[in-house]
């Protein structure tokens, strides 16, 4: 009895465990984030987006047309490219004009490859490393960590500048320095489901990119004050 119940038993062991295999594996799976799962947070983040102010301060602001070659890329849930100019008088020749571009994906891989040191190689644009750098900002006492960079083409016999402050978003982590942490995002099948954010703030033309650091620094801090609430909302979510 002893030896036949040992047979039985020998037998039995494998479709038994397969069983509970396959109801851990089942388990698991449901607790597996699906994009239908975090599209609450995706309609806050594009209706956050859509409220950025156009008037900030005495600066006001004026959409500008985005590419569709690069929302087909991105496949943006929201985007915004806005081109601002401050009324306030100023001691140069030319008022005093910034772009702002914020770019928020559904899905983090979607942000992988698209940021300055690709896109604006792209556009024909030299990057000149010996002014590019990380760098941390102060807007309303938070500290924002991102990065310079600073592009140069040569236009109509000129050279020009183009410097650009960057900084990425992901959710459940908040700002990130660089695309370092959204890739690290993009693996996680659970973290790329609430994507990823992008905030530049570029100086472009001869009088805006030539404006001296502390005074680029001025500029962003006025055009992200404003949004501090936008990216909390942005880093809300996620998996810690």
């Amino acid at each position: 009895m002893k030896i036949g119940f040992r047979k039985f038993a020998f037998v039995l062991a494998p479709p038994v465990m397969s069983v509970a295999l396959l109801a851990g594996i089942v388990a698991e799976q449901r607790t597996h984030l699906t994009p239908r799962d975090v599209e609450p947070y995706h309609q806050r983040a594009k209706a956050a987006i859509d409220s950025v102010p156009y008037i900030i301060g005495t600066w006001t602001g004026e959409d500008q047309k985005v590419p569709l070659a690069a929302q087909k890329l991105l496949r943006p849930n929201a985007i915004l490219s806005r081109s601002y100019v401050d009324s306030a008088p100023s001691s140069s020749y030319m008022p005093r004009r910034a772009s702002l571009l914020i770019v928020q994906c559904r899905d983090s891989r979607d942000m992988i490859g698209h940021y300055p040191p690709i896109c604006y190689r792209a556009q024909g644009k030299t990057l000149d490393e010996k002014y590019c750098g990380p760098r941390d900002w102060n807007v309303g006492g938070k500290v924002i960590g991102g990065y310079e960079y600073q592009f140069t083409e040569v236009w109509q016999g000129q050279t020009a500048r183009t410097t650009v402050y960057n900084f990425l978003i992901v959710p459940g982590k908040g700002i990130v320095r660089d695309m370092k942490g959204v890739e690290q995002a993009a693996e996680d099948y659970q973290q790329r489901y609430y994507g990823a954010a992008q905030f530049q703030v570029v100086f472009s033309g001869l009088a805006s990119a030539d404006r001296s650091r502390e005074e680029r620094d001025e500029i962003f801090a006025t055009l992200i004050g404003p949004n501090l609430k936008l990216i909390e909302t942005l880093s809300s979510g996620g998996l810690k």
